[in-house]
């Protein structure tokens, strides 16, 4: 029993560990990213005055590609950290293999790829509906988009992070390490919405984290139904390529309020529809009792 105990305490550590960790790496990232501008800028500079080196540096600072270091640098960390520690701690005996997790592959990349469409409508409604509600929201919103770089001229190096290692990082985080971890204390379902809090809450603003919250539900359900690592991590990374460059282009609905209740209506039916046929076409699905075994 005491042995149980001990083996269930370590778990409870592991659900809030991995986000608390992201954020410190984040922040020595932000540390030795911006040490290594103030030497670069000594090393340049070509002025006399104090002022005048503190706007040089400002200018080089603001360069564009100074979230883009960032964000980068913690990612390739994160992922090596955490990847380590799920290999570790809930790989023993598994394969990472994307082979046999499927009994129906055209369907369950039919379901993939609707579950990414769906999801992004549902959060381009919530986005909206939020906006609406809370204008000072939407503006928090916009200024943390801006201050990263993420917009119309997004860089390249963020255009990267984005699109692959963010979601990498943050799959390994919350669908490998969190909802691994929870599944040996709860029961899955509990443990699905408490990786999906802690992903919405790691997102630190209210607009993304309601709707990181809602993707971060479907995506534990998805590693519930497949337990596969990989495939978690190619639909965040097709979620966030659809959500980088091809959101403008989606057909939105009109202006009414019964238009905006349908096209929502039939957001959630498209993600429910994908799920349905990600669990048809899932080759097993494990009962409740296996995650919670210790």
């Amino acid at each position: 029993m005491r042995q149980n105990n001990v083996n269930r305490a370590k778990y409870i550590f592991w659900i809030f560990i991995p986000c608390i960790l992201a954020f410190v790496i984040q922040n020595i990232a932000s540390i030795i990213v911006v040490e290594g501008y103030a030497a670069y800028g000594i090393g340049t500079f070509k002025g006399q005055t104090w002022d005048e080196f503190m706007d040089y540096l400002m200018d080089v600072m603001m360069s564009g590609i100074t979230d883009g270091l960032i964000y980068v640098l913690y990612s390739v960390v994160g992922i090596a950290l955490f990847g380590a520690c799920y290999h570790k701690m809930f790989m023993t005996g598994k394969s990472y293999s994307l082979k046999g997790i499927s009994k129906n592959i055209p369907i369950t990349i039919v379901g993939m790829l609707l579950f990414c469409i769906g999801m992004q409508y549902v959060s381009i409604f919530l986005l909206n509906s939020l906006a609406s509600a809370f204008p000072e929201w939407l503006e928090q919103y916009e200024q943390i988009l801006e201050s990263a770089g993420i917009s119309e001229d997004i860089s390249v190096m963020m255009a990267v992070y984005a699109v692959i290692l963010g979601p990498v990082v943050e799959e390994l985080i919350f669908r490998g390490v969190t909802l691994s971890a929870a599944n040996k204390v709860m029961p899955y379902y509990f443990a699905i919405v408490v990786q999906a809090l802690l992903f919405g809450a790691f997102h630190m603003n209210a607009i993304q984290s309601c709707y990181a919250f809602v993707l971060g539900l479907g995506l534990g359900y998805i590693m519930y139904l497949y337990d596969n690592i990989w495939l978690t991590i190619i639909i965040h990374i097709l979620y966030n390529i659809v959500g980088t460059f091809f959101s403008d282009i989606l057909p939105m609905a009109g202006d009414t309020l019964i238009e905006f209740f349908f096209s929502v209506l039939f957001a959630l039916v498209m993600c429910y529809g994908a799920l349905v046929l990600l669990k048809k076409s899932a080759a097993s699905v494990k009962d409740e009792a296996d995650f919670t075994d210790i």
